[in-house]
């Protein structure tokens, strides 16, 4: 559900503006001021602020946020002002006290600030303000931040089934993870628990899974995978048995299929979830269900999310016939994860999404290219990735012609090559690499020569773009970096093994536990009640157990004794215990004995078992432990007399239950006292550890003990301190050496393999890798040949590190290089290379420039070393050089040569060589500098100052100072109408002069020419220069007046625009009283106004008066201003009031009419208004815009040009002499629209029926009126349109359009015209048919005499047309017309009465429906006639003339160059009989269907007109003429010019 923040700030979209309070708050607290960026208030502190100071300002505000309950919420915003603003944040309603969700951020290298909220709640939904402030203003923006609650809330939805029981249903309480048109409403109670999924991994922690378990994950993901990715799957998941998977498999999809068959007819078209653009990730599939009702509901990782039909919204669905178009937008990590589709409680479909972690190093440049240039974009990621999405312009880019994409060996590095780059091609280019994406700009800069303008441009060369860094060496770092965290990932792996079997071997020789009595181990006390049965589970039997010689056991106690240890002893239910049975009678409960006790009262075993031989049913995931020794014997039967075959569970080390049968008899056991020093039958009395006293007989010789300690460094006889299980503090003797412990030796392996090397041929070459044991040696091989270091190579090795040096590679030294140790093997590539190289010191000097006069000649040369063949390419200036009478170049095999003859200006520039092989490539670049004579210098010539006694002009330098600096400038000079040049000699090389001897109001004329040291340039001839014109100021703007009194009206001017090259010496005043012609002045005209403001006090209470000004400068006074306005000499008036009673009189979609009254008057509070300003703003605006310059009257106005459907605050505002007063607003904001109307339909003369042509178009335009603007849908039979019928839509009409019907439009096509008010509707019946094919062969039967039954063959057209009937004519031997006896027939036969005998009888059958009638078809005759001697013509024999013509085209298209904006027209002729079939397309696009195309055919010539031509009508254009002759073509193409 969405839980909607409250917005309480009075600027954010929709709320009103402040309160009269708070304006007068604000007036007292500042200056309100507009931002450049919309909802960002602004207040200025102070009235002028210093210069260079600014108040605050966002540069970018924060935006409104709509986000899922759980996720991440950031606000960003930039500000600006001088001095830096301090930014904060807070919040309408709570605090923000809580640093773990509120975190405020600075980023110093953007500017910019941030606010996160984590895992934000419906608590955090609220509306945020940041506000920047510093000591001249603040800035305040709000941006709201709404919630959506992720699932279902079972309260709450619990609650909303009880409302629904007692017939209370929240009609806003909608499923958001279902369509939106699901109301839980329509739910059944009883089925409400089919819609709760139970969550995965969220709740409580997954069980446990036993051995070879598959987990149902896998088969989630399996069942909806291709065959293909299988393996990959398997792999992943650790399944290995293919052939029990396929077959599971099989079994899992025949039962989904089964529950499938419930709710659907069809699946197909599943594809995978994928990434589809920027932050876009989507899946598809086709699904046709058998109850459209059915319930589709989306989940991930078992948990239920929303979606909606909006593609605005994070998951979102799209339908589109029969496919079902899921996406997630604004992807992040946290999207990756398993998506299921279910209908109902069955599921569909699942897809597994994984998001590559990855992200840019450094992310791709703005490149700026030259026309003809080839751009280079290249970023660098932080794991390797064999390919990224490149995007331009927002469509993919595919490696082809256009474009080339690499990507280095390590894929860290990854390219795009933009090849002859034109103005097309400029736009923002994007890398995306998983989730992450970085673009720039590509700027193609047009070519500034005005020459080539229009002419075909040379491909350039060279290339721009790159990022300027070592990429190879950052890509490097980064690997080095990747190698190093995988290393550690190693070592720990290998550290946390080394720990598990340390731990492992600690549990297999620790001490057993002392028998609790809590059924976990079975107990063998002294009566010799502990007994095994050999399966790992104990059984206790009574302590009264007799001998078989029916004696007493020898450890049993007396009669008070054994009932005491019946009081201290628990009694054992083992019947789940799968533990040891472990005896403590008389022995170190530490001991590493089996406490096997039997009926004859034996003390338990004290030493160790020699090791069983174990099977382990769990060989592969015990394999670690498999080869441990088995120090400790779990559950052995004394009873039993032969082990062999018995098989018991056991415990490992790792904690695994597992199951072991031995191979051999069992040991009998040795009894040893610990306190005897001898003997076989020797019995002594001892007291065990429990301090309870005991007697034991021995059975053989003593046996020493082996004491397994796991801490212990030594053997026999040491005596240690140690704690037992229990806490308990003992001593124990070791009476035999240590049994070695068996570790499991994995051999050596590999830490770091080789790599594949490319070295260049004649430098070195190392291959390395590292082993994990430091001792070992290995050997060397080149293609399975044995290296020595005979061989010039280095073999060595450090530590663990060995390394194999090549000093000087050859290209026999390339091949595959392997090393071996210990039976491990690493392999890898080494590839010599011989490119173009050059020396060291010949690159230098070739890299010197070479200096050259005009007209002669130069020579460029460079010697290089390289495998041939080689290609060697001359540029200059970027564009390749050819053989021509100027140039020529020599090559060979060690070098080549550039010969340039007849050198000129224009050839200096960049000479660059190229060398290529198959190896690579090598350039180097000098550069030619032809010296020659300077061009003019560059006008216009700007006079610095002009007087009476000098001129002072200046110039540009020349445009080529052709390879030398200027030295000086030649300057001659003329007097207009004297033909003499006085010759001022040279000026040092700053390009301007000042001439002083000069005559007050003559002409001057100068030539200048440029002087370097190869020569003097063309002159540059000036226009004529005046020495001491009159330059008059400007006329200055009208007077302002500040204010008025009875006895003195302040005013103030502003500066003339132009001050006539001087500066302003003062100013003169003047006043006009109203109703008078003559000008008085206010000042003395000798005693000029020096400030731009003066008090006219020489003036008459009550009187009106206007003013005028004068600016005076050196040369004399300007012309006099324009009249200010009339004011009046009285003391100031008092503002009016609010107007009262404003209201709306009327409303449409572009005006709004007001109406109100007067405001009252008050004496000495506010005076009566003599006009009236309106206001009005947008909603979402904070800045009023007046709608009239000047003050109205009347009290009625409409306000104009408003954009329909908006909201709009409107307020006006009365004005009189005393200033503006107080503005009233309109209660609530006004919508523009005219009043509620119900749809209606206004054409009288409606058509509900149309009959058209296949082939011709179908246009239905209907009329209506209503208010607000109706939504309009149309159906076709109630269903939706197909997409090839037009529907243009406008305030009062809808049209549809077919251009080519065809028979299948036929239907019932409604328009539903529907609104807020209602809706109303119209249906229109459209039949396209054709002219009926004629019937088939027609038959005559006589049935009854006097009668004749026609009986033919339906139509073709009968089946297809329910409209068709049959018309019967009848012609008769006795007349010569046909007549028709029959009509509107629907079978196929008809009886034809009163035929007479003796006549002869033709029928004739036609097919007719809506559109015409059929050609007939005869009958054969019926009946004989009398015959007549009858007289015989013989008729000449004609042949007959087939008039059809193949296609044919008699003027074809021409091609065509159109304006942009203009209109374009193609035309040509066509012939063909039967007419041909004329079809238009645009680079293979049909267009016949396209309204934006005009198209005709009349008698054969046919049309295409396009009224505004744009750069996307470039193209291609064809038109196809066909019929059953045959097909012509004819094609031309359209070039825009821009």
């Amino acid at each position: 559900m969405w839980k909607k923040s409250k917005v309480t700030d009075q600027t954010a979209t929709g709320q009103g503006g402040p309160s009269e309070a708070e304006q007068e708050e604000e007036k007292k607290a500042g200056i309100k001021k507009r931002s450049k960026v919309p909802g960002v208030m602004i207040t200025q502190f102070i009235e002028v602020l210093p210069e260079g100071k600014s108040t605050p300002d966002f540069l970018r505000k924060p935006i409104a946020l709509t986000i899922q309950e759980g996720k991440l919420a950031i606000f960003k915003a930039n500000v600006c002002g001088d001095p830096k603003p301090e930014v904060t944040w807070g919040r309408a309603k709570g605090d923000m006290s809580d640093t773990e969700t509120f975190q405020k951020r600075y980023d110093e290298a953007t500017g910019e600030y941030t606010l996160e909220i984590h895992r934000v709640s419906g608590e955090e939904a609220d509306t945020y303000k940041c506000y920047a402030i510093n000591e001249y203003g603040k800035a305040i923006c709000t941006a709201a931040l709404n919630v959506i609650e992720v699932g279902f809330k079972k309260k709450k939805a619990m609650e909303q089934l009880e409302d629904i029981g007692r017939g209370r249903v929240n009609q806003n309480f909608v499923r958001p993870c279902v369509r939106p048109s699901f109301v839980l409403g329509s739910v059944d109670p009883a089925e409400f628990r089919k819609l709760l999924r139970k969550r995965k991994g969220v709740d409580k922690e997954e069980a446990v899974k036993e051995p070879g378990e598959i987990d149902e994950r896998f088969w989630e993901i399996i069942m909806s995978a291709d065959r293909k990715d299988y393996e990959r799957i398997c792999a992943e998941f650790g399944v290995k048995d293919f052939r029990v998977m396929l077959k599971k498999l099989s079994e899992k999809k025949k039962e989904r299929q089964e529950e499938q068959a419930q709710y659907i007819e069809t699946i197909n078209n599943l594809k995978h979830i994928d990434i589809k653009g920027v932050g876009i990730a989507s899946f598809e599939f086709d699904l046709e269900l058998k109850d459209l009702s059915s319930r589709i509901f989306l989940y991930k990782d078992g948990v239920m999310i929303p979606y909606s039909d909006e593609e605005e919204m994070k998951h979102s669905l799209k339908t589109v016939g029969k496919k079902l178009i899921f996406s997630v937008r604004d992807l992040k990590a946290e999207d990756a994860g398993l998506y299921q589709v279910d209908v109902e409680e069955v599921n569909l479909f699942s897809t597994d999404f994984k998001i590559p972690t990855v992200d840019f190093i450094v992310k791709i440049q703005e490149v700026k290219a030259k026309e003809r240039e080839d751009a280079m974009f290249e970023c660098v990621l932080s794991q390797p990735c064999p390919r990224i999405k490149w995007m331009g312009k927002n469509a993919t880019l595919e490696e082809g012609e256009k474009y080339t994409i690499t990507v280095s060996e390590d894929k860290l590095i990854h390219r795009l090559l933009i090849k002859d780059c034109s103005q097309l091609d400029k736009g923002i280019y994007s890398a995306a690499a998983g989730i992450k994406t970085c673009s720039a700009w590509l700027i193609v800069e047009a070519d500034s020569d005005p020459a080539s303008h229009g002419k075909k441009k040379t491909r350039k060369t060279t290339q721009a773009g790159g990022t300027g860094l070592d990429l190879g060496k950052l890509a490097q770092e980064q690997q080095e970096k990747l190698a190093k965290e995988r290393q550690e990932q190693i070592d720990a792996a290998n550290k946390a093994r080394a720990e598990e079997e340390r731990l492992a071997r600690e549990a297999l020789l620790a001490p057993p536990l002392p028998d609790t009595g809590d059924g976990d181990s079975g107990e063998g006390g002294d009566s010799g009640e502990g007994k095994d049965t050999g399966d790992g589970k104990n059984k206790s039997e009574s302590g009264s157990n007799k001998s078989k010689d029916g004696g007493k056991s020898v450890g049993e106690m007396k009669d008070s004794e054994k009932e005491g240890d019946d009081k201290k002893n628990k009694k054992s239910t083992d019947d789940s215990d799968k533990g040891k049975g472990s005896s403590n009678n008389g022995i170190d409960p530490n001991a590493n004995g089996e406490g096997d006790g039997d009926s004859k009262g034996r003390k338990g075993r004290t030493g160790p078992l020699i090791p069983d031989t174990v099977i382990d049913a769990e060989k592969e995931r015990d394999d670690k432990y498999k080869k441990s020794t088995d120090v400790s014997d779990k559950g052995k039967d004394p009873n039993v007399k032969s082990g062999t075959g018995q098989t018991e569970e056991y415990i490992d080390a790792a904690g695994m239950h597992s199951v072991r049968t031995r191979q051999g008899p069992l040991l009998k056991d040795t009894v040893i006292d610990p306190n005897g020093q001898s003997g076989t039958g020797e019995t002594k009395e001892y007291t065990d550890a429990s301090g309870k006293r005991s007697e034991c007989t021995r059975q053989g010789p003593l046996l020493k003990d082996t004491v397994i300690d796991p801490n212990a460094q030594s053997g026999t006889g040491e005596t240690e301190q140690y704690t037992d299980v229990s806490g308990k503090r003992s001593e124990r003797t070791r009476q035999g050496p240590l049994l070695k412990d068996t570790v499991i030796d994995p051999g050596v392996q590999f830490v770091s393999g080789l790599s594949n090397v490319h070295a260049l041929i004649g430098q070195p070459a190392e291959l390395m890798c590292k082993l994990s044991n430091d001792n070992c040696e290995g050997t060397w091989y080149r293609d399975s040949k044995k290296l020595t270091a005979d061989d010039g190579h280095i073999m060595s090795r450090d530590g663990a590190n060995h390394k194999l040096v090549i000093n000087r590679c050859q290209e026999e030294d390339s091949g595959k290089y392997r090393f071996e140790a210990d039976g491990r093997k690493t392999e890898a590539m080494l590839n010599v290379k011989d490119p173009p190289r050059f020396d060291p010191d010949d690159l230098s000097a070739f890299s010197q420039p070479v200096i050259v006069k005009v007209g002669n000649s130069t020579t460029f040369k460079l010697p290089f070393v390289g495998r041939e063949p080689m290609k060697i390419q001359w540029y200059r200036k970027g564009e390749e050089l050819l053989d021509d009478n100027t140039t020529k170049i020599e090559k060979s095999f060690t070098q080549s040569r550039l010969l340039l003859s007849k050198c000129q200006r224009k050839d200096t520039g960049e000479i660059k060589i190229k060398l290529k092989n198959e190896h690579g490539t090598m350039e180097a670049i000098s550069r030619l500098i032809v010296l020659d004579k300077p061009t003019a210098p560059q006008g216009p010539v700007e006079v610095l100052e002009s007087t009476a006694s000098c001129i002072h002009i200046k110039w540009r330098a020349p445009k080529d100072d052709g390879g030398c600096p200027v030295i000086n400038y030649n300057l001659e000079r003329q007097q207009v109408g004297r033909n003499t040049w006085k010759k001022l000699g040279d000026i040092p090389g700053v390009p301007e002069y000042k001439d002083n001897d000069v005559e007050h109001g003559r002409k001057y004329c100068y030539r200048i020419r440029v002087v370097t040291e190869e020569g003097v340039s063309e002159m540059m001839e000036t226009d004529d220069l005046t020495a001491g014109t009159l330059a008059f100021p400007s006329s200055p703007a009208p007077p302002k007046v500040a204010s008025a009194f009875n006895n003195c009206i302040n005013l103030t001017w502003s500066t003339p625009t132009d001050t006539g090259e001087s500066r302003i010496l003062g100013y003169n005043l003047e006043k006009r009283k109203k109703g008078s012609n003559l000008w008085s002045p206010v000042n003395p005209t000798d005693e000029p106004i020096q400030e731009k403001k003066r008090a006219v006090t020489d003036v008459v209470a009550g009187n009106e008066y206007e003013f005028r000004v004068y600016a005076i400068n050196v040369s004399g006074l300007s012309e006099p201003s324009s009249p200010s306005e009339f004011i009046f000499a009285k003391d100031p008036k008092n503002p009016p009031g609010k107007v009262e009673d404003l209201k709306v009189a009327d409303t449409s979609y572009t005006a709004i009419s007001l109406s109100w009254n007067k405001p009252t008057e008050e004496v000495g509070v506010q005076d009566e208004a003599k006009g009236y300003f309106i206001e009005v703003r947008q909603a979402e605006c904070i800045d009023w815009t007046r709608c009239n310059v000047t003050p109205i009257i009347l009290t009625t106005f409409t306000v104009k040009s408003l954009k329909a459907m908006a909201m709009y605050w409107i307020r006006v505002i009365a004005i009189n002499d005393g200033g503006e007063g107080v503005a009233q607003d309109l209660d609530n904001y006004i919508l523009a629209m005219p009043p509620p109307v119900r749809p209606c339909f206004t054409d009288n003369k409606m058509k509900s029926f149309m009959v058209v042509r296949a082939g011709n178009s179908v246009r239905i335009l209907l009329n209506f009126e209503a208010s607000p603007w109706p939504e309009v849908t149309w159906l076709k039979d109630d269903v939706p349109l197909l997409k090839r019928v037009n529907i243009s839509n406008s305030e009062s009409s809808s049209q549809l359009l077919i251009t080519s019907s065809e028979r299948s439009d036929s239907g019932i096509y409604t328009i539903v015209v529907k609104n807020l008010v209602g809706q109303e509707s119209f249906s229109v019946e459209v039949r396209v048919t054709d002219d009926p094919k004629p019937p088939g062969p027609v038959e005559l039967e006589e049935n009854v005499p006097g009668t004749v039954t026609v009986i033919w063959e339906p139509s073709p057209d009968e089946k297809r047309d329910d409209h068709l009937h049959y018309s019967v004519s009848k012609r008769d031997s006795t007349k010569g017309s046909w007549s028709t006896v029959a009509d509107r027939l629907f079978n196929n036969k008809f009886t034809a009465c009163n035929i007479m005998p003796g006549r002869e009888y033709h029928f004739r059958v036609y097919a007719k429906n809506d559109m015409g009638m059929s050609a007939p078809s005869e009958s054969p005759t019926w009946g004989s006639e009398r015959r007549k001697d009858t007289f015989v013509v013989n008729m000449p024999a004609y042949k007959t003339c087939d008039l059809r013509t193949a296609p044919a085209f008699l003027v074809p298209l021409r091609q065509h160059t159109a304006p942009k904006g203009y209109e374009c027209y193609m035309s040509c002729a066509i012939k063909g009989n039967p007419k041909p079939r004329v079809t238009w397309y645009r680079n293979n696009i049909s267009l016949n269907t396209n309204t934006n195309y005009l198209i005709t055919n009349i008698c054969g010539v046919c049309s295409l007109l396009i009224l505004r031509v744009t750069p996307k009508d470039w193209g291609e254009y064809n038109i196809q003429i066909e019929s059953a002759l045959g097909r012509a073509e004819s094609s031309t193409k359209l070039t825009v010019r821009e």
